[in-house]
């Protein structure tokens, strides 16, 4: 008898353990979704296309800017955007991928918050 009491008191163990873990999924879920949604609402994400031509010695040669994804930044922000770009594209020299001589075309995601998005300004 004291045996079957004890499996019964472990199966109900179990069950309530598979709520608690669902309960708790779901919360985990709900938390992962809710913050990448308000990621994305208050940040701003710019593709920037660059281009490196790197010399026989491994040196970069040169960076040019392709193509700026943005319709609604004014010059000045444009102007940031490109130096960013810039600054992320010379660094990637160092990533093992580009230690040969070449052209290497690259695309840059730029995430900003919207408030230090329009505090770029005519002053910076």
């Amino acid at each position: 008898m004291e045996l079957h009491g004890l499996i019964t008191k472990w199966i109900d163990l179990i069950g309530k353990m598979k709520n608690n873990l669902a309960i708790a999924l779901f919360l985990l879920v709900s938390y992962i979704v809710f913050s990448q949604e308000s990621y994305r609402k208050d940040s701003l994400q710019i593709k920037v296309y660059t281009s490196m031509v790197v010399n026989e010695s491994l040196r970069i040669e040169s960076i040019d800017i392709v193509k700026v994804f943005c319709d609604y930044c004014n010059d000045v922000q444009i102007e940031q955007i490109k130096i960013e770009a810039l600054k992320r594209t010379k660094s990637e020299i160092y990533n093992p991928k580009y230690q040969k001589q070449g052209v290497y075309k690259l695309a840059h995601y730029l995430r900003i918050s919207k408030k230090d998005f329009s505090e770029l300004k005519e002053d910076n």
